[in-house]
Parts: C-alpha cells; sequence; structure tokens
C-alpha cells in the first residue's frame, strides 16, 4: 500500500511539474536586409518559419519576436544570400521555407 501511495505521489509531481503539451506553428516573418545597398532588396521579403514549444508559449509569442535576417555585405543583384533564423527563446526551430534569397533591385517587381 504504502509503495502505491508513493508511485502516486511521484506521479503526479511528475505530470504536474515535467509534463507541458508541445506544439508547432508556423509563422510568416519579415526579412531584416542589413549591410545593403539602399537600391537592394531581397526577394522573397518573408519567409515561413516552423517552431516547436509549450502550448502556452506559442500562444503567446509575437511576430516581431522572430529574428529572421539577410546580411548583404559583398552581395550584389542576382545573388542568393543565407538566411539567418533565430526563433524566440523557448522555441525550437524546424524549417524554413527557404534557406537563401535572391538580390534584387527595389524596383524590380516581386516574383
Amino acid at each position: 500500500m504504502l509503495i502505491a501511495v508513493l508511485m502516486a505521489i511521484i506521479l503526479w509531481m511528475f505530470v504536474r511539474t515535467g509534463a507541458q503539451a508541445v506544439s508547432q506553428r508556423t509563422v510568416y516573418a519579415a526579412i531584416e536586409v542589413v549591410n545593403s545597398a539602399p537600391e537592394l532588396r531581397v526577394s522573397p521579403a518573408r519567409v515561413e518559419v516552423r517552431v516547436e514549444g509549450p502550448h502556452r508559449l506559442l500562444d503567446q509569442v509575437a511576430l516581431s519576436e522572430f529574428n529572421v535576417t539577410a546580411d548583404l555585405t559583398g552581395h550584389r543583384e542576382g545573388d542568393l544570400v543565407p538566411l539567418s533564423v533565430v526563433p524566440p527563446q523557448g522555441l525550437k526551430l524546424l524549417g524554413t521555407s527557404v534557406n537563401q534569397v535572391r538580390v534584387v533591385r527595389k524596383n524590380d517587381p516581386a516574383p
């Protein structure tokens, strides 16, 4: 009987403190361009980001907390530039819709 009570208490403590519902979410984040000439931008301008984390955290996270950047240092029109994606603290990055973006002129139409 004593063992059953101890097991029940341990199980209750585990469920109460350690088990958090984990889920996934997809967001569309704007790409911040850094070290760019004024006439250049990247295409696409937004990227789909898939993350995983505690359900309560995913419900509270703001789109502005996703850090997606393309560093254009040394790049020119037509180059492919890798993206740097940093999700908010507590979330795990699962992937993005693209890993690279193309450098284009600001007046060129978006594809």
